[in-house]
């Protein structure tokens, strides 16, 4: 009985099917995404696994294409109807060229793959959509669109490109910003290419690089980044604020910095603030050091605002003390905000009074009378 069992469980063995790598020398062939939507006039490439037992000769071919398409199979860079099979699948890339006036609707494709009596097909389909539909998209994206400095940085934007689209693209990439500005778009790790290479599905890193001119004025300014290839175009908005620099000079009109004053006598002194800066300056007072017992006024002696490049005018009212004597004065002028200063020394000399000169000249004359009137009474004894 036992025997019997055994023998009817072998010939029910040799009746099933066996695998076809056991049976057949087994043959392969495959691809992650079977089914896509395309757009008329676009290409789009499959990535093809060819597998079988290592060594043997698989015979490719497209058996099923729509009419006026254009289907090609590569490898290696070589077109290529068969691929010898090993451990590991051989990958082949199907090219497939959609026709411009190709209608909306489903389209199918057919790929062979045969060795020896074994044989697999792999059946391909694509969807023709309406515009717009199954072509992707382009996309431009960093971290940080807005960066903060002086004038003198340069500011640098890491972006990432995602290619959306079915197949791979090149990109040529634009960036500008305001006038005088240097504006730049390079790929990452090369300063001197314009295009960046960003397979179909992956994502490319390029880098931007804005300098602005010594003297731009604090303030936001813009600017645009561009990739356009295989028919999609992309743009990102940057920022810069530029926080700007302080700066200002202090000087008379005339840049001179001396004056003849007289004691007790105000003198006016025509100065003037410029501000040297790319910001505006806010509250700017005017202050001086001056001998003792001396006034110096300004007027006015705050100004509101000067804008960068701007000037404003400004009178020093310089009075000595009315017990200053004839000589040289040292004072000090100051411009001041809260985030710069100026300060200038200015020399005054102090004049003798002219009245001092009349009672110099009437005791002369009256010394001179007194000696003629003691000689006229006198003169004869």
């Amino acid at each position: 009985m036992r025997k019997r069992v055994l023998a009817i469980v072998a010939a029910a063995a040799l009746t099933l099917p066996l695998p076809a790598s056991a049976s057949h020398g087994g043959v392969h062939i495959t691809t992650p995404y079977p089914g896509v939507t395309v757009q008329p006039g676009s290409s789009v490439t499959f990535d093809l696994s060819v597998s079988g037992p290592p060594g043997r000769r698989a015979a490719l071919r497209v058996t099923r294409e729509p009419r006026g398409w254009r289907a090609v199979l590569r490898g290696g860079g070589f077109v290529v109807n068969a691929v010898t099979t090993a451990r590991r699948a051989r990958t082949v890339q199907l090219e497939v060229e959609v026709p411009s006036e190709a209608r909306p609707g489903s389209y199918r494709l057919a790929v062979r793959a045969s060795s020896g009596g074994a044989s697999d097909t792999l059946g391909l389909s694509l969807r023709v959509g309406g515009a717009g539909e199954g072509a992707g998209s382009v996309e431009l994206e960093t971290e940080f669109p807005t960066l903060q400095g002086a004038p003198d940085t340069t500011f640098t934007y890491d972006v990432q490109l995602r290619n959306n689209t079915p197949q791979e693209g090149m990109f040529a990439l634009e960036a500008t910003g305001p006038e005088g500005w240097n504006v730049t778009a390079t790929p990452s790790g090369q300063e001197q290419a314009s295009t960046l290479s960003v397979a179909g599905g992956e994502t490319g890193s390029l880098t931007v690089s804005a300098d602005p001119p010594d003297d731009a004025t604090a303030g936001t300014y813009e600017l645009q980044l561009r990739a356009t290839g295989g028919g999609q175009e992309a743009t990102l908005e940057l920022e810069v604020e530029i926080t700007g620099n302080y700066s200002l000079s202090l000087s008379t009109t005339d840049e001179r910095l001396n004056a003849d004053v007289a004691a007790d006598r105000p003198t006016e002194v025509p100065m003037v603030v410029v501000n040297n800066g790319t910001a505006p300056l806010n509250g700017v007072e005017l202050s001086a050091t001056p001998p003792t017992d001396w006034r110096v006024d300004f007027q006015p002696r705050v100004i509101e605002s000067i804008e960068p490049g701007g000037r404003a005018q400004v009178i020093a009212r310089v009075t000595p003390s009315d017990q200053a004597v004839a000589g040289d004065y040292l004072l000090t002028m100051e411009a001041r905000t809260g985030e710069t200063s100026e300060s200038i020394e200015f020399r005054t000399t102090v004049k003798a009074s002219p009245v001092w000169g009349f009672v110099g000249l009437l005791l002369i004359a009256a010394a001179l009378g007194g000696l003629g009137w003691v000689f006229r009474r006198y003169g004869r004894r």
